[in-house]
């Protein structure tokens, strides 16, 4: 995941609108100083790369690195730099609340992807676009980190159907034929629709899409489900989404559907890490 210049001054320009009025004031500023990050809790990284970046900005040297997707147990520093103090306290914040941000989504999905593969080892779990406002670039970071696929990064790129779509058309029974109409134009594209009960699944099996999307049916309706489709059509593939959190995610792995879609891992507490800076030399 590529962050441009313009998008770590932002994420600095936040913090630091103008200057650093305490570090000022107690004449801090030029003072030789380290910065080190340490996990509280068994944690999966993600943004490091970003916030090496936001380092090299201010002229921090960077001494201890480890890539986004590492499993880091509790206790254990994974990132380190040094500069001076006026740089250092102007990067620790924005540093500790991306590190936080992104390795606790990253995290999630490890422990929600562990879950759903210790009932179906070759289940797919993939994230959502319900990200919070302005945060999904590093929300797609930190799922694909924690070995979650991108269901779908926005509208430009994919095509799913929803019930909003296809209520224009005067229902299910005319999407095929719009679809069979308009297919070739997306180049190849997988095409997904969303039903919300048994018979719409099944009205639809035939058409020429390549997966149907289930929402919040109970399991054992989906598991049965499951295997009418495939009658229809062995190909096709089955996602399920709706309330699929750590909680569920073993039920809806036992349904034996193929692609298992969520947004869970956005919404939690950030990684507990700890942020210590200090003097290299003690020079008051």
């Amino acid at each position: 995941m590529y962050f441009t210049d313009k998008e770590i001054d932002e994420l600095l320009i936040e913090d630091l609108p103008y200057f650093d009025l305490t570090t000022s004031l107690l004449r801090l500023e030029n003072k030789p100083a380290k910065i080190q990050f340490f996990t509280r809790e068994d944690t999966l990284l993600c943004c490091t790369e970003e916030v090496m970046k936001i380092f090299g900005k201010v002229g921090i040297q960077v001494t201890l690195f480890t890539p986004s997707g590492e499993f880091i147990e509790k206790g254990i520093k994974f990132f380190e730099g040094e500069g001076l103090a006026k740089n250092i306290q102007a990067v620790l914040r924005v540093s500790e609340n991306l590190l936080g941000y992104a390795s606790g989504i990253a995290t999630r999905t490890r422990n929600l992807i562990g879950k759903a593969r210790e009932i179906n080892p070759s289940v797919i779990v993939a994230s959502t676009r319900k990200t919070i406002p302005f945060t999904r670039k590093i929300a797609m970071k930190a799922v694909q980190a924690g070995g979650a696929a991108i269901y779908r990064l926005g509208l430009s790129e994919s095509v799913l159907v929803f019930e909003n779509h296809y209520s224009f058309l005067g229902g299910l029974a005319n999407l095929d034929k719009r679809i069979k109409e308009q297919k070739n134009l997306i180049a190849g594209k997988i095409i997904t629709v969303e039903v919300k009960n048994p018979d719409d699944a099944l009205a639809i099996a035939s058409s020429g899409i390549d997966i149907i999307q289930i929402e919040r049916l109970g399991y054992k309706e989906i598991r049965a489900l499951k295997k009418e489709i495939h009658t229809i059509n062995p190909g096709i593939k089955i996602a399920v989404t709706g309330n699929i959190n750590i909680d569920t995610v073993e039920e809806y792995a036992k349904t034996g559907a193929d692609i298992l879609v969520t947004s869970w891992p956005y919404y939690g507490e950030p990684s507990d890490l700890m942020v210590t800076v200090a003097p290299i030399f003690d020079v008051y």
